[in-house]
């Protein structure tokens, strides 16, 4: 039998009035423990009909207007539900349990789940005394969502006196009409368990940690002044859109598009002569005239549009992307402002990517199965033109341009050139990303780069050419938008000119005539765009960005010391030795960084960071990663409609000096076929890998459940494959990740399973922390920490981190929980949504939520100060040490940290910028006031001494001699009096220790020692410390050879 939770009712007014009514609380995972209590016949699926075991219905049937009955239309899980229907205006209707036994003072829970059909139902909860019908208390809640499945969670405390409870669902006398399922009941006793403590403080912002002007769509037009503008889109959160100078790339106008934070794929112009563009679904204008925006509505389509194209009658067409609703086309009427949906263009296929509109056609590019789609937008017929070799397979056409009779399908970086009319394959040209449209000095010319270089495809002659006699092109960034130009200034005024725009703003300007070229760079804002990749190690916190971007933020400084715009959109950050290395998106590509050497970004080669690796077999995401014993074992998500992951296992090589000179590595595909690789972990030559069903997106699953296998990497081979057997769990496992071991040795991990144990998922996730022996793969240890949503990520993995305080810090539920791993406590640190997190060398929390990243300090425990010397002679100085104790035990980084510091004799010792500096002889007491991380505490003062100068003559020679005598106002025998000689670096170059038993008489009013040094070598400046009993007592001037301190 199987439990379920859910349920609503309302009081039966001819029932006893209760004695009182208790409040409903709620639970979190940390607070509780629940131990179920038994419930007869808790799923309905003892009997087909009335009578049903373990429950009373109140009035007793049949009576009109009332049904109760055992369904079998509508179940939560297993076969039966029961269904509760009141149609009668003057009675009530209570379905109740057989009696529970309960203890007074206990805290109990019923839950399950409960379907209304029509207006609502309540749950009560009923504590009684036995020989009495009326309860002695009742807690009660109103379920009244219509149309599908509720959770009910009641909570109540058995009153003094009770000792069985009732469980009821009820509708009332008062109304009619009322129909409600109810399932999978429970009931347990609450078990309160002490909430785990957390040492730490609220969150700080560190800010935007990766900003970059990446733009993935542009146009090109002429503005209300006659000077030709472009039009750019930039990715961030927010995305924006912008104006510039297409001759000299100065801004002209800029606004963010306020709450999208979705990339703006495509940019057009229109035949009305404005701009528009759609972001999270939503389409908007550009009025050129009026340099304004205005916002048009939803598409009927998709949220997510990929292609804008005009039509030269006044349309606009977009073409969308859905997993469930597939690749459709809107059409955008621009004179009455009307919105179309021209339906799916290929069956059972997702994206409709790329768009080329001619006066009777829109033509269609198909993804992730690639096909050439045909809307003949008279009779609105669907054809597909095909291309061969191509169609059917697992590629995306990502764009089409029509142009002189011929269909320019892009696919990657490849472009098929297609005749309009026959539908022949002329040419697979390989190019990057854009074409221009054709030249006006010569039509049969279109032109498009490849790397660094610039191109042209001759349309009549089917032939390629390379432009020569000009600079590279921006070379590591695909261009955006191509398009003829005349600008009104600059060079090329007057001459029709070819634009591009490469996808960083770097802007060129082409005259075919002349052959000149001029590069200008797009003066685009920065914006913040989401971190979409976060670790740390030694000091440094690594963030990668959506789209593109990386940082390197430094803990100890309180400074990002480093903002790569260019870097690819890393998926996973992982560690070999210290090195780290970049997992990014697309194509799987490992970039290597090593934070000991300068820093000098290369995208495809060798560098720091660099091209490591260029991951193959169609692998696209490397989203986990773990190391051992000199190998980086990286897992990967497959490409654009593909299934099955792999493992890669790389190591570094090294020449015989040590020096790093390369890596191999090895990749292993389909360990669990079909699926991908979610998390990792590593131990004696054995990989453990969870998985996920899903493949790249586009793809259809093929095996719905995640599991675990054990890959030995001697063997080269998977050696087990299971699904963790966890206590309880009875939903389908969705993805199992990440794994880590623990200081105990067990092998723990986080999965996903479906709240719907008969395996359906929009209803969500529970997320369960679990740990196994390695060697068995036995559960030890498990629970159902919180529930996931259904809009989880299907490719990030759930991190987790060890913390030196010996908690477990983890992101499961997409929630950033600490967990007690001896008893499995857990604490939610923040609210909201946290998809990734990673912790500090002092223990402090750092996670990101859209483009900020946040920082939870330790909690302060006390703070000191200290010289690094105590005593010093006028004219020294001295650093200054503040420390930070955390309640961890843990030293906190000061990066960041503002420190004010005092002195109670500021004529003796003054303090500036946290050095002190000795003026005159006494004593000072210094105390430093500490802000960190918006905290401010008070270190323990400390005390330095000045000593004055007690020194006779003194005569250093060129010999590297110094004779003269150190005063006392007291005999000195029975103390210990050194005397060291300091060069002008600081350093102690000599030392001597006087006859503190015959003093040579008095002078100055004391005692008189003679002194008598030898340097061991040659120093050009000198000053001499003087210390009594292990304490500074004297310090000279500055002397210098042939010299005298002037005494």
């Amino acid at each position: 039998m199987k439990w379920k939770q859910t349920v609503s009712a309302a009081l039966c007014a001819a029932l006893a009035v209760p004695a009182f009514v208790l409040p409903v609380s709620s639970v979190r995972a940390a607070d509780a423990d629940y131990l179920p209590l038994s419930v007869v016949n808790p799923g309905f699926e003892d009997s087909a009909g009335l009578p049903i075991p373990g429950w009373s219905i109140l009035p007793a049937l049949p009576s009109d207007g009332l049904e109760v009955r055992i369904a079998q239309d509508r179940v939560f899980s297993g076969s039966n539900s029961v269904k509760l229907v009141d149609n009668s205006t003057t009675k009530s209707l209570d379905l109740y349990s057989a009696p529970i036994p309960v203890t007074a003072g206990e805290t109990y829970r019923l839950s399950g789940k409960v379907f209304v059909e029509a207006k609502s139902v309540r749950a009560y909860i009923r504590f009684k005394k036995s020989g009495s019908s009326a309860p002695i208390a009742s807690v009660d809640v109103l379920l009244n969502t219509v149309g599908k499945w509720n959770d009910l969670s009641l909570e109540g405390k058995a009153p003094d006196g009770a000792e069985y409870a009732e469980l009821s669902f009820y509708m009332g006398a008062a109304g009619t009409g009322t129909a409600a399922y109810v399932d999978e009941i429970k009931f347990e006793r609450k078990k309160p368990v002490a909430p785990l403590p957390l040492p730490y403080d609220a969150p700080v912002a560190i800010g935007d940690a990766v900003n970059y002007a990446l733009s993935q769509s542009a146009a090109y037009g002429m503005g209300p002044d006659g000077s030709v503008e472009q039009y750019v889109s930039t990715v961030g959160s927010p995305v924006s859109f912008h104006v510039v100078d297409a001759v000299t790339g100065a801004i002209k106008f800029s606004q963010p598009i306020a709450g999208s934070s979705d990339v703006i794929w495509a940019v057009t112009k229109a035949s009305d002569g404005n701009v528009y563009f759609s972001t999270n679904g939503n389409l908007y204008r550009y009025l050129v005239k009026e340099k304004r925006i205005e916002a048009l509505g939803a598409n009927p389509s998709n949220k997510q549009v990929f292609d804008l194209k005009a039509s030269s009658d006044g349309k606009l067409y977009g073409s969308t992307y859905s997993a469930t609703n597939l690749g459709r086309v809107f059409e955008y009427d621009i004179a009455s402002g009307t919105f179309r949906d021209l339906g799916v263009m290929k069956s059972g296929q997702q994206y409709a990517r790329g768009l080329g509109v001619t006066d009777r056609y829109v033509y269609v590019g198909i993804g992730t199965n690639a096909h050439l789609m045909r809307f003949d937008r008279q009779t609105e017929q669907i054809t597909e033109i095909p291309i061969p070799g191509v169609s059917g397979t697992v590629k995306t056409i990502s764009d089409v341009d029509v142009y002189g009779g011929k269909l320019f399908a892009y696919s990657g970086e490849t472009l098929y050139v297609i005749d309009e009319q026959t539908h022949e394959l002329l040419n697979t040209i390989t190019f990057q990303t854009k074409i221009s449209p054709p030249s006006p000095f010569q039509p049969e010319l279109i032109y498009y780069k490849l790397k660094g270089e610039l191109f042209t495809y001759n349309m009549q002659t089917n032939t390629i050419a390379k432009v020569e006699g000009i600079p590279e092109l921006p070379d590591d960034t695909a261009i955006k938008s191509h398009a003829w130009i005349t600008p009104s200034t600059g060079t090329f005024a007057g001459h029709p000119v070819l634009a591009g725009m490469a996808a960083f703003g770097e802007s060129f300007l082409y005259d075919p005539v002349t052959n000149r070229y001029e590069e200008h760079a797009a003066d685009l804002p920065t914006s913040p765009t989401q971190i979409n990749a976060l670790e740390a190690q030694g000091g440094y916190v690594y963030s990668g960005g959506y789209q593109r971007g990386m940082s390197i933020y430094n803990t100890h400084t309180g400074e990002f010391l480093y903002n790569n715009k260019q870097f690819h959109q890393p998926e996973g950050i992982g560690f070999l030795n210290g090195i780290v290395y970049f997992g990014t998106y697309s194509g799987a590509r490992m970039y290597r960084l090593d934070m000991t050497k300068p820093l000098a970004y290369n995208e495809f080669e060798a560098a720091n960071p660099g091209l490591a690796a260029d991951i193959e077999e169609f692998q696209d995401r490397p989203f986990t990663m773990t190391s051992g014993d000199d190998k980086l074992f990286i897992g990967t998500f497959p490409g654009y409609g593909e299934l099955g992951g792999a493992l890669t296992i790389l190591q570094e090589t090294k020449g015989t000096d040590g020096t790093v000179t390369g890596v191999t590595y090895e990749t292993f595909r389909n360990l669990v076929p079909n699926q991908s690789l979610f998390g990792l972990a590593y131990r004696d030559g054995l990989v453990y890998g969870g998985t996920s069903p899903n493949g790249g997106l586009g793809s259809e699953i093929a095996d719905p459940e995640g599991k675990m296998f054990v890959f030995d990497t001697a063997a080269k081979r998977v050696t087990r494959t299971l699904k963790p057997d966890i206590p309880g769990m009875t939903g389908r496992i969705r993805h199992i990740g990440e794994l880590a071991f623990g200081p105990d040795g067990l092998l723990w991990g986080i999965l996903d399973s479906t709240i719907d144990p008969k395996g359906t998922e929009e209803g969500g996730y529970n997320a369960y922390l679990f740990a196994l022996r390695p060697d068995t793969l036995e559960v030890v240890k498990s629970k159902k920490v919180t529930t996931t949503a259904y809009t989880t990520s299907k490719f990030r993995p759930y991190y987790l981190r060890w913390g030196k305080d010996g908690l477990l810090y983890s992101t499961i539920g997409r929630q950033l929980y600490a967990v007690d791993p001896a008893d499995l406590r857990a604490e939610k640190v923040v609210d909201g949504t946290v998809n990734l997190m990673t912790l500090g060398e002092d223990g402090s929390i750092y996670y990101a939520q859209g483009s900020k990243l946040y920082k939870i300090p330790v909690r302060i425990d006390s703070a000191s100060l200290s010289l690094k010397q105590p005593s010093l002679g006028v004219g020294d100085t001295t650093a200054l040490e503040p420390a930070v104790k955390l309640v961890n035990g843990l030293t906190a980084e000061l990066g960041g940290a503002s420190i004010a510091y005092t002195s109670d004799n500021p004529s003796v010792a003054a303090v500036e910028n946290g050095t002190v500096k000795a003026l005159s002889r006494g004593s000072a007491t210094i105390r430093a006031s500490i802000t960190l991380d918006g905290r401010t505490v008070e270190a323990a003062p400390v005390t330095v001494t000045v000593a004055g100068d007690s020194f006779g003559k003194l005569v250093f020679n060129k010999g590297g001699i110094v004779n003269g005598s150190l005063l006392f106002p007291e005999p000195q025998a029975g103390h210990t009096v050194t005397v060291e000689a300091r060069n002008g670096a600081g350093e102690k170059v000599a030392e001597l220790a006087l006859d503190t038993l015959s003093p040579v008489g008095s002078g100055k009013g004391g005692y008189e020692y003679k002194l008598h040094l030898a340097l061991p070598g040659r120093e050009e400046t000198l000053r001499l410390y003087a210390y009594r009993d292990g304490q500074l007592y004297s310090a000279s001037p500055r002397l210098t050879p042939n010299g005298s301190d002037g005494k």
